[in-house]
């Protein structure tokens, strides 16, 4: 008979998991200290299931139908618990087995849970969903098990088979950020572009832990999508406007972003004259629209040089102008503290990125290129 004070103590770390999770998500909890926090529970936790298990083992010596009981557990929970601090780095845990469930169905769903990951960590993807399942047949909308299985389904090469299986968690529980990321991988993979834009618009408006943004970009979601409606944008412009005689943008029913995203299109095509040729036509038509300002001055700063500085002092001038019109626009923030960083302004380059980091909303993709192209380092002197 397994030790009361062990099955507490078990209890305890694993609703101190949950609650780890939750604080988290909500933003009491800073990202080390989650991750600092979590790797120790779940050390803790594999290390009092290892007892527990070890006393059944004792138990059901000679049995050979011990279980899950026996050896293979014994070992995986042992290695989970060597592996701990890393293994958490790679998942969010941001969800326990059901926040909704519990007693002994949830402890031992958590179990499982813990179980898969392990197996995972030593590479059998086989052996990792076929303890999902076991999860899943206890709890049918454990939404880990849902999404951890058809992500490593997809690692498995079978994106067609994953993809209901992560729309399934999506729906179970629209705010966990690990399904909405696999998500938007799998449905790229299918080829389903606005399903795959839809989830990672709902990932960018989520408290997401670091190693998740960290996937986003390796995978390269937001590069991959933005070409897709550059192209997609390119073709509209075209179609709407620039192919009409005497067309006029302000008639032509596209948007500031349609001309800003065919207009990078147009200079990704190694055209850099024609996106601002394209940009500033729609320019001319409505002046005091900051979207197109700020896009326009973006363009012209990226294509100055060291020996050639002009185009960013020109693009500087319409980025001022943006920012009289919207003191709190976040592109020209962003774009502004750039440009200003490479003519030499640190101060000023420092003060936007300032104001940038302190508006209520900061979209994902300038999050992004602030951190893939070093912008805190640059206004740092670094």
């Amino acid at each position: 008979m397994t030790d009361p004070a062990l099955g507490e103590e078990r209890d305890f770390l694993l609703k101190s998991l949950d609650d780890l999770d939750a604080e988290y998500a909500v933003g009491d909890l800073e990202a080390d200290d989650y991750r600092t926090l979590t790797a120790d529970y779940t050390a803790r936790a594999a290390s009092v299931i290892r007892q527990i298990e070890g006393e059944r083992t004792a138990q059901a010596v000679g049995n050979d139908k011990a279980g899950r009981g026996g050896w293979w557990w014994m070992l995986a929970v042992a290695l989970l618990a060597t592996l701990a601090g890393v293994f958490v780095a790679q998942f969010s845990g941001s969800r326990g087995s059901n926040d909704t469930i519990t007693g002994e169905i949830r402890v031992t769903a958590r179990e499982l849970v813990l179980e898969a990951q392990a197996a995972f960590g030593q590479g059998d993807l086989d052996g990792a969903i076929s303890i999902y399942d076991e999860v899943l047949v206890i709890q049918p909308s454990n939404v880990e098990a849902l999404t951890y299985k058809a992500w490593f389904t997809r690692l498995q090469g079978d994106a067609d088979a994953a993809s209901p299986i992560i729309e399934d968690a999506v729906a179970i529980d629209p705010e966990y950020p690990d399904a909405r990321v696999f998500a938007t991988v799998i449905a790229l993979d299918t080829g389903d572009v606005v399903a795959a834009q839809g989830h990672l618009d709902a990932f960018d408006l989520l408290a997401a832990p670091p190693f998740l943004e960290e996937l986003v970009v390796q995978q390269g979601l937001r590069a991959r999508l933005g070409a897709i409606a550059q192209a997609e944008a390119l073709a509209r412009v075209e179609a709407q406007w620039l192919s009409v005689d005497g067309g006029s943008f302000a008639e032509s029913g596209l948007t500031a972003s349609d001309v800003l995203l065919a207009a990078e299109a147009v200079a990704a095509g190694g055209d850099v004259f024609g996106a601002v040729g394209v940009t500033q036509a729609a320019l001319d038509e409505v002046p005091d629209n900051t979207d197109l300002l700020a896009g326009y001055a973006w363009i012209l700063a990226r294509s100055a040089s060291v020996e050639e500085p002009a185009p960013a002092d020109l693009g500087l001038s319409f980025l001022d102008r943006a920012l009289v019109l919207d003191s709190t626009h976040p592109e020209a923030l962003v774009y502004r503290s750039f440009t200003r960083a490479f003519l030499g302004d640190r101060a000023g380059a420092t003060a936007d990125l300032a104001a940038f980091d302190a508006l209520p909303v900061r979209p994902a993709d300038l999050r992004q290129i602030i951190t893939e192209f070093g912008l805190r380092a640059m206004v740092a002197g670094g």
